[in-house]
């Protein structure tokens, strides 16, 4: 299933969830608090409520994400770091938080310390050139050592596979294999899928997929 069509569903999910918080919520206060008729308590009411919601989603899902992060042996501090880290990317750019997850799995097996042979640094792999050149388009005033660190580390990450995916739609490529270019060039590099996929591109975005379905199936 495309990433964009699960992310789509989960989603929608969530807004009626929250919709029927809201409805339960508006319905309690009017019932039990006769007083708050007025314009003005009813405006403050309903934005209590927006911020009750909000709260309570990201709430939820964060408890999803520590569901997943829990059956690794990532530390408790690191995970809660990971959760919003993800939360906060996912809203920015709009990619699913189970890809997020899936990439982590496949790059880093969670292992927030982790270092390749090619010195690929931290939960999602940054290749040291590519943190450099984030670090600086991002204006983050860190060294490479601070690509352990994971909340900064899925910053990066985020931010590069954004880059890519823009770069990919303006080739014009579809959803239907624009993430597995996306993911392709994000594992091996942009240059290495000139001239189309290989295997080693197909099995690793096979593999994510994978992991992504897993992912988003667990919350």
């Amino acid at each position: 299933m495309p990433f964009v069509i699960k992310w789509e569903q989960d989603t929608s999910k969530r807004k009626r969830y929250a919709i029927l918080l809201l409805t339960i919520f508006v319905a309690l206060v009017i019932i039990g608090a006769p007083a708050l008729i007025s314009t003005k308590h009813g405006l403050q009411n309903l934005l209590s409520a927006s911020n009750f919601l909000k709260q309570n989603e990201n709430y939820q899902q964060k408890e999803e994400i520590l569901k997943v992060l829990r059956q690794s042996d990532i530390q408790l501090g690191d995970a809660m770091k990971i959760s919003q880290a993800v939360i906060d990317q996912s809203k920015k750019y709009g990619i699913p938080v189970s890809l997020f997850l899936a990439i982590m799995k496949k790059e880093s097996n969670f292992n927030v310390d982790a270092r390749s042979a090619v010195n690929a640094m931290g939960i999602m792999q940054v290749h040291p050139l590519t943190w450099d050149a984030y670090v600086k388009k991002m204006n983050l005033n860190v060294s490479r050592d601070k690509a352990f660190e994971p909340a900064l580390n899925i910053m990066v990450s985020a931010a590069f596979l954004n880059d890519l995916r823009d770069q990919y739609t303006k080739k014009g490529y579809k959803e239907t294999i624009l993430w597995d270019y996306v993911l392709s060039a994000y594992y091996a590099g942009a240059e290495s899928v000139r001239g189309g996929l290989k295997k080693n591109h197909r099995t690793y975005v096979k593999k994510v997929r994978e992991y992504a379905y897993e992912m988003s199936n667990a919350m």
